[in-house]
């Protein structure tokens, strides 16, 4: 169900339960007084700090700031790849990628055909990660590279 929503529509969901057990918190810290300290934090409220992070996830700045554009790119003969919008994770030479194997949120780079090679965590489906990837390689190395979608 909650694969069907937007991602305005998560976002929201996820925000309402961050209030819902924020309140849950306010109560928790209130009805236990009796004659016990006072926690500083009880569970109602770490799980509505926990919804309200997550929440995040889905909002558009964060969005556009981990779009697969930004996340794989090439510069001359590198595939560079980056999973956070500043974080540079590493600059592989495609010439000597022989296996790329992608799936949803995850991206592998076999340098060599040697078995050794790089794995990345990306937020994207394999769908979109696989249609970036073809679009930055030429029709070239598309053809020497092997490329399967999981």
């Amino acid at each position: 169900m909650f694969a069907n929503l937007t991602n305005k529509q998560k976002r929201r969901s996820l925000l309402t339960l961050a209030v819902i057990f924020f309140i849950l918190g306010i109560y928790q810290s209130t009805a236990s007084t009796n004659g016990m300290p006072m926690l500083v934090f009880s569970n109602g409220f770490i799980i509505a700090i926990a919804f309200w992070a997550f929440s995040r996830r889905y909002s558009e700045k964060f969005i556009k700031q981990h779009a697969l554009v930004n996340a794989i790119t090439r510069v001359n003969n590198q595939l560079v790849i980056k999973q956070a919008p500043i974080k540079k994770i590493a600059e592989v030479d495609i010439t000597r990628v022989s296996q790329i194997t992608i799936s949803d949120n995850y991206l592998s780079c076999i340098l060599d055909g040697n078995g050794q090679g790089f794995d990345f965590q990306l937020i994207g489906k394999a769908g979109e990660i696989n249609t970036q990837v073809n679009s930055i390689l030429t029709v070239n190395e598309q053809q020497t590279i092997t490329i399967t979608v999981v």
